[in-house]
């Protein structure tokens, strides 16, 4: 019963979000260089709260090359920061009782809230609430996640879960585009 109350409640700040249009569909082009890359400077990735999805994440992207003056950003599950050796800006977020994430308040410095990222990479497989809303906030050309409900208003590159049921061959499309 409450996870269908939390449902509904989602669906109507979505609905409220949408109508004040504080909530947008993504409508920037895309720009791909001739090897089908897309050329970047910052790069924010991130990483699923859920354990087991954050494990499956961290191992495809465990080759993940520093490119030369590219800053790399990340937010993950402050429970995985001692398994996570990705060099880069590293920021924490919590996932508490009510599935409600927050995230460390250094990430809303003004420097990298309003950050125009190259590219956001949302590797989480479920809608979350609070990670949808950062994302919607972020100025990128680039939104990727995983489809999933309202992922037409959040990402402009999209990978089917559903159809594909592996989530590591997913991580592993996304680190091509990366690399």
């Amino acid at each position: 019963m409450m996870l269908k109350y939390n449902s509904i409640l989602i669906k109507i700040k979505l609905f409220y979000l949408i109508l004040t249009r504080k909530f947008k569909k993504i409508s920037k082009p895309i720009n791909i260089s001739k090897n089908n890359k897309i050329n970047v400077k910052n790069i924010l990735i991130i990483f699923p709260i859920k354990d087991e999805d954050f494990r499956v994440a961290i191992y495809a992207f465990r080759k993940l090359s520093i490119l030369k003056n590219t800053n790399y950003y990340y937010l993950i599950n402050s429970i995985h920061r001692q398994h996570f050796h990705l060099k880069g800006y590293v920021y924490d977020m919590q996932n508490n009782i009510n599935n409600k994430i927050k995230i460390d308040e250094t990430f809303y410095d003004v420097r990298t809230l309003n950050k125009e990222y190259d590219v956001v990479v949302d590797l989480n497989k479920e809608f979350l609430f609070d990670i949808s809303l950062l994302i919607n906030k972020l100025k990128s050309n680039c939104k990727i996640g995983i489809h999933k409900d309202y992922s037409d208003y959040l990402y402009n590159i999209q990978y089917d879960f559903k159809s594909s049921g592996v989530l590591e061959k997913i991580y592993n499309e996304i680190f091509l585009i990366l690399e």
